[in-house]
């Protein structure tokens, strides 16, 4: 009965709650992973032999729960967009994005289909470095916006072009 009650109560807490942290989007990277090994070593199936078929059910879908926080609040992006979600913005709501951010991300995939084009690797290699270092500052706004400023509609818009500039990483890197 007891074991059935900590489940119940582990289920329903967010994935903050749930590996121990505070609710911001600066993590501490160490303190995710080891409380993500300690429930994890308390899910272990060895633990669970003796017990009802319910029992071993929980355990697992626990920890398949805890696994997923933990890929979540150790991801940026997931991060932003999980933050988000809880402060009741959607992220995949279709709005439209500023102008001017469009106009950059329609240069860069210009930059891009020149180097395909050319096959300039160099040139490829530079656009990597400037989308990196966009990604890089979206990261760092995001991270102001939630935990310094307060500014969840601002780390939502943040997180919105965070999502397109992963997309364009994701088709820079071979």
């Amino acid at each position: 009965l007891f074991r059935l009650r900590w489940f119940s109560s582990m289920s329903q807490k967010d994935y903050f709650a749930l590996l121990d942290q505070p609710q911001t989007y600066a993590v501490d990277s160490s303190s995710l992973e080891a409380v993500k090994n300690t429930l994890l070593t308390r899910l272990h199936p060895d633990r669970f032999v003796n017990c009802s078929a319910l029992e071993k059910r929980l355990a697992e879908q626990m920890s398949v729960q805890i696994n997923e926080a933990y890929r979540t609040l150790t991801d940026d992006l997931l991060r932003a967009q999980y933050l988000c979600r809880l402060r009741g913005f959607d992220v995949n709501e279709h709005r439209p994005m500023p102008a001017d951010f469009l106009m950059r991300q329609m240069q860069a995939h210009e930059a891009l289909e020149a180097c395909e084009q050319s096959h300039d690797e160099t040139m490829r290699f530079a656009l990597l470095r400037e989308v990196q270092l966009s990604q890089k500052r979206l990261i760092e706004t995001i991270r102001k916006a939630f935990d310094d400023d307060h500014d969840d509609r601002a780390a939502y818009e943040a997180t919105r072009e965070l999502m397109f500039v992963q997309k364009l990483l994701a088709q820079i890197q071979p």
